[in-house]
């Protein structure tokens, strides 16, 4: 806690005595009320430009190496689609797909990707993000690499089970990390830019992996084999960059100065008490199991991906269901991802300077998703322009909900272990999204325009919507009685839900 006025980066000293008297307010003393406004100013006996200043240098340090890593691994969880857009017959024939296989080859991904979410957090904690993280990247490259050379389609399906496993430590950890080193106010937004940067990028890898695609006969390997090569490549490179620039928990880092590590730290514990780690035990790991929000969390992440995974894998079908050439169709695969990028800025700003307006963004982007999917599936066929603007919206919510959903969730719980907890448990319910996705978007019903899947998006979002608002207003009733000091809200009788 920086206590003198001489420090550069402090205020006055009384005022540095005012917040000396914040973090030492009388519990018993005050009502709940007074200890919640005093609690609210993070930044007191601070000087702005110096947070400004500090925010800036973490967010260059931290955020690009995970916007670099997950954009990789969205263009590699899914490149098993563009390849086989890019030269479907001689996939088919090399690898001996039929009936269902296709399914299942994308469906194999997530049972690992799940199961690996949990262990994946210790790890992260034991080993630390550098090596943990990167190591889990160059690995899947190298898994990459290998799908590229598949003989048989029961091959490819065991190497997309390796590759759920080891890309089952990034997204999680990249959630827990960026929770980690920034209060409440400042998570959507980074989370949103972290994300939806990622899969902007990831979707110019579908014009990346067309262009690649035209290498086919060269070295007497189709074109679809050069696609997993060069990608696979490509991630192994980002791995070793990644080891290099990621940076650790700021408890353990180095690239600050003692007095913005003390500045970072304060903040936090200020914002939510939790800046130092605390170990998971049996007793904290079951308490977290049972507490309804964390599930109701992982659910709703479950919906949206179920959103974002069916564009992700069946988007090229649906263009082609809408008469574009199977050219066509890999140039109009782009523009969707790169305008998801407005809707999840857009609301993530909202979410972050207006601190309860979360559920409202979240429900904002449900009723998107819900509108999107309509579109682009019911609408005539000869309203081509219209069922394409429907891609945008289905799109653009699905992504954008990822964020907000992920900070709403570190928004509303305090510890470490709990956050590494929520982390690995919601991002495993994004990989039964992914699941269903395979599952409810069959083959056998891409004529029709997937109608079971289809309809499947529109229902659970229509069911997420009236969720989001019945949580929104249970935590309200919550921070009210916790400002009558009826209740105490996550051991701590300073901390309100953000709504």
């Amino acid at each position: 806690m920086a206590s003198t006025g001489t420090t550069p980066h402090l205020i006055d000293q009384k005022e540095a005595e005012e917040i000396h008297h914040i973090d030492n307010y009388d519990d018993e003393k005050a009502s709940a009320q007074e200890i919640h406004d005093a609690y609210v100013d993070i930044d007191h006996g601070y000087d702005q430009d110096f947070i400004n200043r500090t925010t800036r240098k973490i967010d260059w340090r931290l955020i690009p190496p995970l916007i670099a890593m997950y954009c990789i691994s969205s263009i590699d969880r899914k490149n098993v689609s563009l390849a086989r857009a890019a030269n479907k017959e001689a996939m088919h024939a090399e690898l001996d797909l039929g009936s269902s296989r296709y399914n299942i080859i994308t469906l194999l991904f997530f049972p690992p990707y799940i199961i690996f979410e949990l262990p994946s957090q210790l790890g992260l904690r034991r080993f630390g993000p550098r090596y943990w993280l990167a190591s889990a990247v160059f690995l899947w490259g190298l898994v990459t690499i290998g799908l590229g050379f598949s003989n048989n389609w029961v091959a490819m399906a065991s190497m997309r089970a390796l590759l759920g496993m080891f890309e089952a430590c990034l997204f999680p950890g990249a959630a827990y990390l960026i929770a980690c080193w920034y209060p409440r106010k400042q998570m959507a937004r980074r989370s949103a830019v972290f994300y939806i940067t990622a899969i902007a990028i990831g979707g110019l890898g579908n014009l990346l992996g067309y262009a690649i695609s035209l290498m086919h006969g060269i070295a007497g390997l189709s074109g679809w084999r050069w696609i997993f090569i060069i990608e696979g490549i490509l991630t192994v490179v980002i791995a070793i960059i990644g080891f290099v620039l990621i940076v650790d928990f700021p408890d353990r880092s180095t690239f600050l100065t003692p007095e913005e590590k003390e500045m970072i730290i304060t903040r936090i514990d200020r914002d939510r008490g939790d800046s130092e780690a605390d170990p998971m035990t049996k007793a904290k790991f079951i308490s977290y199991m049972c507490e309804p929000k964390i599930w109701l969390f992982a659910v709703w992440f479950c919906v949206t991906t179920l959103g974002s995974y069916s564009m992700s894998y069946f988007l090229p079908r649906i263009l082609r269901g809408m008469g574009f050439t199977d050219t066509m169709s890999q140039v109009l695969l782009a523009p969707p991802y790169v305008w998801a990028v407005v809707p999840a800025l857009a609301h993530a700003y909202f979410a972050d300077k207006y601190r309860n307006m979360r559920a409202w963004m979240i429900l904002s982007g449900c009723l998107q998703s819900i509108l999107g999917t309509i579109l682009y599936s019911q609408l005539p066929e000869h309203l081509k322009a219209g069922r394409y603007a429907g891609t945008f919206l289905a799109v653009g919510a699905a992504n954008g909900n990822v964020g907000l959903i992920i900070s709403w969730a570190q928004c509303s719980i305090r510890n470490q272990s709990k956050r590494g907890y929520t982390s690995a448990l919601i991002v495993a319910f994004g990989g039964i999204g992914g699941i269903l996705a395979s599952l409810l978007f069959m083959d056998k019903e891409s004529k029709q325009g997937y109608p079971t899947g289809v309809w499947s998006v529109v229902g659970l979002n229509a069911f997420q919507s009236v969720t989001v608002i019945g949580l929104r207003f249970f935590f309200a009733w919550r921070n009210k009685l916790a400002d009558r000091g009826k209740v105490v809200i996550e051991g701590d009788a300073k901390f309100r839900y953000q709504l």
